[in-house]
This record gives C-alpha cells, structure tokens and sequence, in this order.
C-alpha cells in the first residue's frame, strides 16, 4: 500500500529476515511485540512487530479488545475509530521521510512532499482510500480551522472508548514516519495509551472480517452510517445480512465531508445495538454524535468496500480469513512478502 503523502513507489528497507531497527524518536510505547491478527495467520509476517503498552501476545490482546467490544452491544457507548496514515497526514501534516529510506529517496521524497504542500495551498487536502473512494476533502482554510476540534474528538474516543492506532512496522516502511509526531500529540495531550484504550488497527479489520464477526451481528439490530447509495449500498446490506442480523438501517453521509455531516437519529425507526461507520478521515466528528445512542460504534473503513464488492478484499491486508485466503489473489504488499505468503 503507498502512504497518501508520498507518490514515489515502495522500495524494501530492510533484507529478508534482518531485524528492523527504528531511532528512540519512532518509539510511540516502550514494548513492540511480534504482530498477528487471529483467525488471519496466513498473512503473518515474521518480522512485523507492533507497538504495544506492555508485554502481550497478539492472541490475548485481540480476544481482549473483542471481547469489550462483544461486551457493550446494545448496552454501552464505545467508540472504536482507526487511525493511519490518511489521519495522521491530517493532524500532523507532511512529516520527514522515514530514516530506514536511504538517504536519495528520503530527498526524493520530501520534494514530492514539498509539491503537495504547495498544492494542498490551492486544492486543499484531499485523501483517497483507495482509487474513486475518497475519505476527505476540505479546503485549506477548512483544514487549518478544523484541526483543533478534529483532533480534540480523537482524544475523546481514547478516553471513551478505543484507538486503532495504527503503530505497526514492517520491512518496508509505511507510516512510521509520523509516529514522532503521534508520540508528540499523545504526550502533550496527556494521553497514556493502555491495553484497553488502543488496539491495533488491523484488529478492527480482524473483528469485522473475521470469524467473530457473525457473533457481533448475529441477532442484532445494525445501524450503518456510510455514504453508499443505490447498487453499492445493497451489495453492503446483502453482505452484512449472510451474518444474520435482526435488522439494518441506513444513515447516509456525504461521501467525502463527513466532519461538517449532522446525524439526525430521530430517522431511526429502531434502536440499533451496534453501529458501523465509514466517514473517511473526517470521521472522528461523526462519533458524539453518535454518543446518545449507547452502543458501539465501529469505524468499518475498507471492510465497505469489500462488502460492496468482495474482489476487493484481495487489495488490503486482512480482509481475507485463513478459511479463504488464496495468496495466489493477493495484490498487496511487496514482491517480497508476497512471496512469504506463497503467492
């Protein structure tokens, strides 16, 4: 996958089975464990590790992370909202090119940047999820007022619920470039990150996509807060009905504004147990909003578009369960790790 701020392509910055070796600075938690979704071992790779709060295996901690979630549906309010490279662009604007680059492609990448910069002056920021989806477009001025509550609404769902902080590294670097500034943000807004109020950001696309996933919709009424219309709406709602749930409803946001999108929840014909979100790196203005209702809401990201289409689960990493994962499909990651999965 190639980070939003960044349009050179990926080069491999670390060899086959060389440990990965990140500067103090990059040290977002003071333990990194070996990195794993359950139910998604197929596509472990030996040397992608996580930042973690304490020492934990991956297992423990998804079951951990599950289970809360399993545990409020229908009765608590619990935010959980991913955050990566699209959010921390965002919140912390271009950030100097990761120092495992060598030293002609970091310049190589910082006058890319430099470009965008200038460009963001005129167009304003604008973020892609992946080809024609967008997840934001504001304008300079938009952004620049903005930052303030957006970030502050982030901060909240730390308190409130869980970040899927998105703190992970692998031989070719993606988004550890910001975690400086994540370590910054997270200082001085007094934010301790525990083993309950952050999870892996993959966690989330190992929940919804996953074999607990019939378990979390299975029975319950399903409230969807996302931008899809027509085809591509029914084509989430016939993948969501195969888990089984009492109902679905739809709230429909913009496609690409979500952070000035007013929810009105008096639509509602029933009070849902659970909610899933798609709005996009605006998203995190949607979540109060939500707060009333007293459930868990779940920031779905790319899980809707494979929902809408299922060909898509091949472009991003844990989207395809071990029951029917076929690396011979994959179209992410390196060459190399490709290669480690067989494909």
């Amino acid at each position: 996958m190639k980070s939003r701020d960044d349009s050179m392509p990926a080069t491999a910055a670390a060899p086959a089975g060389a440990e990965i070796v990140l500067p103090p600075a990059y040290w977002v938690l003071p333990t990194n464990v070996p990195f794993y979704v359950p139910g998604f071992e197929k596509q472990r790779y030996p040397q992608c590790h996580v930042f973690a709060p304490e020492p934990v295996d991956c297992a423990a901690w998804f079951d951990r992370f599950t289970g809360r979630v399993l545990q409020s549906v229908g009765s608590t309010y619990l935010p959980v909202c991913r955050m990566s490279d699209g959010e921390f662009l965002l919140l912390f604007g271009f950030q100097p090119p990761s120092v495992r680059h060598p030293l002609l492609r970091r310049w190589r990448i910082r006058l890319s940047q430099t470009r965008h910069m200038i460009r963001q002056r005129f167009v304003g920021f604008r973020a892609h999820t992946a080809p024609g989806v967008s997840s934001g477009v504001m304008t300079y001025a938009e952004r620049k007022a903005l930052l303030p509550l957006l970030s502050s609404r982030y901060l909240e769902i730390a308190k409130d619920g869980i970040l899927g902080l998105h703190l992970g590294y692998a031989p070719t670097p993606f988004q550890e470039h910001y975690f400086p500034a994540v370590r910054q943000w997270l200082k001085q807004n007094n934010v301790t990150l525990t083993l309950d109020n952050y999870a892996p950001f993959y966690f989330v696309y190992g929940l919804l996509r996953g074999p607990v996933f019939p378990e979390l919709i299975g029975g319950r009424r399903v409230l969807i807060v996302h931008s899809a219309t027509g085809s591509k709406r029914d084509a989430i709602t016939r993948s969501i009905q195969a888990a089984n749930p009492r109902g679905i409803e739809w709230l429909t946001i913009s496609p690409s504004r979500s952070f000035a999108d007013t929810l009105d929840l008096s639509q509602l014909q029933d009070k849902p147990d659970l909610c899933l979100l798609g709005g996009g790196v605006g998203k995190s203005a949607l979540f109060p909003q939500l707060r009333p209702l007293g459930i868990p809401c779940l920031d779905a990201g790319f899980s809707f578009e494979v929902w809408a289409d299922p060909n898509k689960q091949w472009d991003r990493p844990y989207m395809s369960p071990d029951p029917s994962f076929d690396p011979a499909r994959v179209r992410f990651g390196t060459a190399a790790e490709r290669r480690q999965m067989g494909a």
